[in-house]
């Protein structure tokens, strides 16, 4: 099989591309879930998810190369197909950088998965107050283990 290393500086150009472009889109969600603004977090996540379809497209690929060549289809096969050709080895700092890149995407998005389940779990709340479905308050026995204190405390009497 003839090696095309123009081919996977391209395939490695346009990931590191993505994920920049990721990386900035989770930036901008981020600002928005901080000021608790909707409008435009639909475009942000149809753009996450064009880029998460490329990247998920050169993945396959790269996928394929290593099964053709006999390799596993995880980071090790990758290193290791990188290694293994001079004319690979020179790919091996930019494939480190965009594996870096990807880490710190990885990161943002839990964040911003975090501040959403938040976001989810003090609006379920609110309307749990508005519908007057208080949940009953988690005390501790003496014996140090948790319980839901169920009484109500009557303010009046008729």
């Amino acid at each position: 099989m003839s090696l095309n290393i123009q081919f996977l500086r391209d395939m490695l150009a346009q990931d590191t591309s993505a994920i920049q472009e990721l990386k900035g889109l989770l930036m901008k969600e981020r600002e928005l879930l901080e000021q608790r603004q909707l409008d435009g977090m639909q475009e942000i996540v149809s753009q996450k998810d064009h880029l998460l379809g490329n990247l998920s497209y050169t993945a396959r690929q790269r996928e394929q190369l290593l099964r053709s060549t006999g390799l596993t289809t995880d980071l090790a096969g990758w290193k290791m197909f990188l290694e293994r050709d001079a004319l690979t080895i020179s790919l091996i700092p930019a494939w480190e950088s965009l594996t870096a890149e990807f880490a710190e995407c990885q990161a943002a998005n839990e964040v911003n998965g975090k501040m959403i389940n938040r976001s989810k779990q003090t609006l379920s709340h609110l309307l749990n107050l508005i519908r007057g479905q208080v949940a009953a308050p988690s005390l501790y026995t003496q014996k140090g283990a948790t319980t839901n204190y169920g009484t109500s405390h009557t303010v009046a009497k008729a």
